[in-house]
């Protein structure tokens, strides 16, 4: 008995093998399509969390922006030009906080860590309208890069030397009546 058993399991195991083989395959494939549906999800939930941290770093800027100019130096607001040298050393650190303020936003989205869309409709055009606007910001700029300033990131004095050329492009500031 024995051994009629054991000739009907070596006739019979084949095609168990085979189907045992076939079912793991099925449930290999299964298992690949389940892990690369994990990974979609896992790439979409980081890349939904690293637009949140742009978001996030462009409002951090917009605050810290909005409370530098609420305290923009009169000298600068009334449109002043000339003699930047010699002008308050309060306003000269102003001039150097916009402009550190600048190279960090540049930086931020040359590692693409603020949105883009912030970038080229918001910041980028508002530095040339500064720049158009207050021209002591041209010369609290040029004297600070006298000064061996805003070397970083290494990209960041072309930068505004295009910010500049592309300011006087804009119409300029209409001066109130006295």
């Amino acid at each position: 008995m024995l051994n009629s058993m054991l000739q009907w399991l070596k006739k019979s195991s084949k095609p168990y093998a085979e189907w045992a083989t076939f079912l793991g395959f099925i449930a290999a494939c299964i298992g690949i399509f389940m892990a690369y549906g994990q990974l979609r999800t896992a790439n979409a939930q980081l890349e939904q969390a690293n637009d949140q941290r742009r978001w996030q770093n462009y409002n951090e800027l917009n605050i810290r922006y909005a409370q530098l100019y609420e305290n923009i130096p009169k000298d600068i607001a009334s449109g002043c030009t000339g003699g930047f040298a010699n002008i308050e050393p309060d306003t000269k650190r102003w001039v150097r906080q916009y402009f550190d303020l600048y190279s960090e936003e540049y930086w931020l989205f040359l590692n693409d860590l603020i949105p883009k869309e912030m970038w080229t409709h918001r910041i980028h055009g508002g530095v040339r309208v500064n720049l158009n606007n207050y021209p002591a910001l041209v010369e609290g700029y040029r004297y600070w890069k006298e000064q061996g300033a805003f070397t970083h990131p290494v990209e960041f004095q072309p930068e505004v030397e295009r910010a500049i050329v592309d300011a006087k492009q804009l119409p300029q500031k209409s001066q109130a009546a006295p």
